[in-house]
């Protein structure tokens, strides 16, 4: 088997190392036997504008954020609320006899890192993936939700999938606001302390070893709330006697529970303006979810163990549809994002934010054919350049910056929603995000004080397929992204239409690594406008023959 193994690897190796001559031989086939070639580079011509995404899809994400922080390079606050639905792990419970509910805890891991663990078994963490000032401390309320989320969209006659949007917090769960049942309410903020969980005896006093949690949203909704979640659990209280459990319809099967229990709502209120910060939740971790515990007569018999390890609960996972909507407020003001004509400075950022359109080899078009001048004569080098490398930077704009840029920038094929080819030659590391691709998309680079100074993104494969195969020269996406790695794409609520009438395009669509990252910047344009060397740069290094 190895040895098969072996072979096959061996004739793609030798299939790759042919069709790469090949395509050597195609580019410059009557240099092949030359002696004196030129390294070469020149720089040819690139516009950008910026365009608004406007809300976007909100819903079937891997992460979501919560909070409030302050961004002061968009000088906007932005509130992240969750609207989540729940879904039993079984189904018609039998909670045994005299059954009563002992706590009800909603859990939310967040992403952390391991410092330390102790020799008594206890960990020190940090938090991973949190924006602004962790310190300050927001108003959060956790509510019942009255709204049905659907699987399917009734506009499409039930054969779409339902698409929420960002702003589906503000245009439809807000004005219904006070017809929910509010189950906490306090001063929350971020913590990486480890949870343990301890069986408590009759007396208050703790039994066993304890169980440790990652570090969590943690939070008990039953105090205050104790008629409610009996009522939904079926529990009648009789004074005097044991308690009884009645039979709910409801608790039969996933629909019928998610008809009444429709979900939770997470509100952010903010309570000092200006400050705050967002995290990212775990929403998807075998942690996450509502574990309602509690104690029955089997329970209370004499030499009876509890094992905290396999606790009496009624556990509801978040397994449903969850919405992870975000509201900027003030709205973000990108200028001139209603132009198709390229700006001075080019607005990139997350969530409800903005990304840059860009044209490589510029739009003049003097002989008015729909091919940009620069492109034609790029293109008149077929057969007599092997392009060596290709990149573009990108300086950022310091004056409108408030530091805490994102990592990262990627650009994207707008026709195809796919990024440019050079993502996909670029094999690094897939398991760290920061450290991957980095020949593709370069990371930030900084300035002695920590300021961000350049992005750099290579487009030589993009390149050589525009000079080799005489592919379409097409518009390209510019956006920042919080995970390299990441390359669906998501709706946009209210799609944009670009380019002149030979070469329009509909961009209906967004990198979902982009709307998840909550964070922007501001870079330089291309325009007469702008310092020589602050410029967007579009540098080609290339042989020909000499």
């Amino acid at each position: 088997m190895k040895n098969i193994l072996l072979k096959l690897i061996l004739v793609s190796l030798f299939i790759g190392f042919t069709s790469c001559e090949k395509d050597f031989l195609n580019v410059n086939s009557d240099v092949r036997g030359a002696k004196n070639f030129n390294l070469k580079s020149q720089e040819f011509p690139i516009t950008a504008f910026t365009k608004e995404s406007g809300s976007v899809q909100a819903n079937g994400l891997e992460t979501v954020f919560l909070g409030a922080f302050k961004d002061d390079t968009y000088n906007t606050t932005t509130v992240s609320n969750i609207i989540t639905e729940l879904v039993p792990e079984k189904f018609n419970p039998d909670l045994g006899e005299n059954p009563r509910i002992d706590s009800v805890h909603v859990n939310i891991p967040y992403f952390s890192t391991l410092l330390a663990t102790a020799a008594n078994g206890s960990s020190t963490y940090s938090l991973n993936s949190i924006t602004g000032d962790p310190t300050v401390t927001y108003n959060l309320k956790i509510l019942k939700s009255d709204y049905l989320l659907r699987d399917l969209d009734p506009a499409t006659n039930f054969t779409e999938p339902q698409v929420y949007y960002t702003d589906f917090y503000s245009s439809t769960i807000e004005p219904l606001d006070n017809t929910y049942t509010v189950l906490y309410d306090d001063d929350f903020m971020p913590s990486s302390k480890q949870e343990k969980l301890r069986e408590l005896d009759d007396n208050g006093d703790p039994i066993g070893e304890p169980v440790r949690l990652l570090p969590s949203m943690r939070i008990d909704l039953f105090p205050g709330n104790e008629a409610f979640w009996n009522d939904l659990m079926g529990i009648i209280e009789n004074s005097g006697s044991v308690n009884t459990q009645e039979p709910r319809d409801y608790l039969a099967n996933a629909n019928s529970f998610k008809q009444f229990f429709k979900g939770l709502i997470f509100k952010v209120e903010v309570n000092s303006p200006g400050t705050g910060s967002t995290i990212v939740l775990n929403i998807n971790s075998n942690q996450a979810g509502v574990s309602i515990d509690y104690k029955n007569a089997a329970e209370e018999v004499d030499g009876f163990e509890p094992d905290i390890r396999n606790p009496s609960q009624y556990l509801l996972g978040f397994n449903g549809i969850t919405v992870n909507t975000h509201t900027n407020s003030p709205a973000i003001n990108i200028p001139n994002s209603n132009n198709n004509i390229q700006d001075d400075a080019l607005y990139l950022r997350g969530f409800e934010g903005g990304f840059a359109v860009v044209d490589l080899f510029g739009t003049e078009d003097n002989n008015s054919n729909g091919i940009s001048d620069a492109f034609e004569t790029f293109r008149e080098n077929k057969g007599k350049w092997l392009i060596n490398e290709a990149n573009i930077k990108f300086r950022v704009k310091n004056s409108l910056v408030n530091n805490d840029e994102p990592n990262r920038v990627i650009l994207y094929d707008l026709n195809t929603k796919q990024p440019i080819v050079d993502y996909f030659f670029d094999l690094g590391s897939n398991e760290d995000a920061s450290l991957s691709r980095t020949t593709f998309s370069t990371p930030l680079t900084k300035d002695t004080s920590g300021n961000g100074k350049e992005y750099k993104i290579r487009v030589t494969e993009h390149l050589n397929n525009l000079l080799l195969r005489d592919s379409t020269n097409v518009k390209l996406g510019l956006y920042v992204t919080n995970n390299i790695n990441n390359v669906g794409f998501v709706k946009m609520k209210n799609p944009i239409t670009v380019g002149a009438v030979q070469n329009q395009i509909e961009i209906d669509e967004i990198p979902q690594s982009s709307i998840l990252s909550d964070r922007g910047t501001i870079i330089h344009g291309a325009t007469n406008n702008v310092a020589i060397e602050d410029k967007i740069k579009f540098e080609v290094y290339y042989t020909e023959e000499n």
